[in-house]
């Protein structure tokens, strides 16, 4: 599979989460983007592993962001349930992680996946060594979501 595919793969399984669990009316995937990701990033990369391929899932956006993606996993979006910024990183990641998993469901028949461990970050992950790294945005209630898909095959 191309990263494209993982990408477009996430990309589904990403309108999925927000138009389900995060309550979203709004969603729209302008899909990959040859233009640089802004610079005040925030949020969750997560491994996904397979033969052949070691990648990075990142879940992106401002901390502004972030944070209505945290409220409106946790369904509070005029209260205090998200005061710091481990709150918002702990939503963020499980919001990384239910995405990954719906991509492990949707690419079942052609990948066997491994999802690992989620790492929170300010910033983006850089390709190093061989890898690539491509991105969209997924407008969610007109607020940008950047999807990250860094990796390269391992064979």
């Amino acid at each position: 599979m191309k990263l494209e595919d993982w990408l477009d793969a996430a990309a589904v399984s990403a309108r999925e989460i927000a138009g389900g669990t995060l309550g979203a009316s709004q969603l729209d995937w302008a899909g990959a983007s040859s233009a640089a990701l802004p610079g005040d990033l925030w949020g969750v990369y997560i491994p996904l592993l397979t033969e052949g391929f070691a990648l990075q899932l990142g879940v992106l956006g401002t901390r502004d962001v972030c944070e209505g993606l945290a409220r409106a996993l946790l369904g509070d979006m005029d209260g205090d349930s998200v005061s710091s910024d481990d709150d918002v990183f702990d939503a963020v990641g499980e919001i990384t992680n239910l995405i990954a998993g719906n991509v492990k469901v949707l690419l079942a028949d052609r990948a066997n996946i491994r999802v690992g461990v989620p790492l929170a970050m300010r910033g983006r992950v850089m390709p190093l060594g061989g890898s690539r790294s491509i991105h969209g945005s997924l407008a969610v209630d007109q607020k940008d979501v950047w999807l990250v898909m860094t990796g390269t095959t391992t064979r």
